[in-house]
């Protein structure tokens, strides 16, 4: 199998920095995505979002890099093609798969026609446990070929977050690789070595067990983080400093000192999401995830408790820093910022916020839009925003504890 050159299918938030992260480690890879116009844009260099590190990723390894819509190419051009392509929730909190069907179906489709003796699907979209088995039976059915006899299934998740998605691909704490057989695990891995530079261990396992490992991780993290976030409205009512109570927690090697930290409701496409995705797999196993259940009502509660804090100021400017869910990223996603800018321009509060990836919505100058808030609510996690500002004559409501 030949992996000189690779395809990737779905340049959103997470296909395109992968693309790019390959390419700017000398892998040649062809990007394959069903909207024209975002390929075109690429083709002219014009980057569609920000992700730190993308634009000189994407342009530096531009010679590495072809774009296209047309997926006769992947089956023609390439032995394997990774599928990074939306997996959305569902009413229920569970995934659908509708576009890794498509992007199958493409490639199927053309290889159905094609006399190559094998290829390689490497599944990187996160997807519902036991997803794998209709996948793999979808693509016997559309391919007229059988599972580790003329095609290969591998699911290697992604473990990145945004605002730092390259670099958590480059030096991910550890990978899971899902295998339909050791031999495709194997290839897959050494396509994935050429990016990661860090000794990252590698969790080789069956695709449903990759699956399984995926899901549960992230619900497992925002456990956590309900945890911190439920003591420090503890420590809030017993008027002590929360930072310093979860600064000491973390020191044990048991708990260890990531995602320990009060502030407020986790945001975003993935820990919301993979949080009511565990709840739904639990519900449809006949088990009630009583602890993943209160880890959603208390981050939804975070955000009451922090428009408790706001809601008393009807007489004021209020002014949000921070309308993302997390700095370095443009994402809105159930971010605790956009939450209260909503709700308080619906109840006809005098409010503005302020985004440096959002400046059609912000003040351009952040010692300005201070100024003119009597009412300032930090909702972004990050100093570098206020460094140098004067809140001497301000409210401020500072969940992160950065003015400490």
């Amino acid at each position: 199998m030949n992996t000189d050159k690779i395809s990737l299918i779905g340049l959103g938030k997470l296909g395109l920095p992968l693309l790019s992260t390959f390419a700017n480690n000398g892998q040649k890879i062809l990007g394959i995505d069903v909207d024209v116009r975002k390929v075109e844009d690429l083709k002219c260099g014009q980057i569609p979002f920000h992700e730190p590190a993308l634009d000189s990723y994407f342009k530096n390894a531009h010679d590495n890099i072809e774009l296209s819509t047309d997926f006769k190419k992947v089956v023609e051009e390439t032995d394997i093609a990774i599928i990074l392509v939306n997996t959305p929730s569902r009413g229920d909190g569970s995934f659908s798969n509708e576009y890794v069907y498509n992007a199958a179906a493409s490639v199927c489709r053309n290889l159905k026609k094609s006399n190559k003796k094998d290829f390689l699907f490497i599944i990187s979209s996160t997807v519902m446990p036991e997803s794998c088995k209709d996948i793999i039976r979808f693509i016997e059915s559309e391919s007229g070929r059988k599972l580790n006899n003329g095609f290969g299934y591998v699911h290697i998740p992604d473990l990145v977050a945004l605002g730092s998605v390259i670099k958590d691909f480059e030096h991910p704490d550890f990978v899971i690789l899902g295998e339909s057989d050791k031999r495709y695990g194997d290839i897959a891995l050494s396509i994935y070595n050429k990016i990661i530079k860090n000794s990252a261990p590698v969790a080789r396992m069956t695709p449903l067990e990759a699956e399984v490992t995926k899901v549960s991780l992230n619900a497992y993290i925002t456990m956590k983080i309900s945890f911190a976030n439920f003591l420090g409205n503890i420590c809030e009512i017993l008027g002590c400093e929360s930072s310093r109570v979860t600064k000491a927690l973390g020191h044990d090697k048991r708990i260890s000192p990531y995602y320990i930290k009060s502030g407020l409701a986790f945001g975003g496409t993935c820990f919301p999401r993979d949080t009511w995705a565990f709840i739904n797999l639990s519900d449809r196993l006949g088990l009630d995830a009583v602890h993943i259940k209160a880890t959603d009502k208390i981050n939804k509660d975070q955000n009451e408790i922090l428009y408790n804090k706001v809601k008393k100021h009807t007489d004021k400017s209020i002014g949000i820093v921070g309308l993302s869910f997390k700095p370095d990223t443009f994402v809105t996603t159930e971010s605790p910022g956009e939450i209260l800018y909503r709700r308080l321009i619906s109840e006809h509060y005098l409010v503005d916020a302020f985004d440096p990836l959002d400046q059609n919505r912000s003040r351009l100058n952040i010692k300005n839009f201070i100024s003119w808030a009597n009412v300032v609510v930090l909702t972004h996690n990050d100093k570098r925003l206020i460094e140098n500002v004067d809140f001497s004559d301000k409210i401020v409501i500072d969940p992160w504890g950065l003015l400490n």
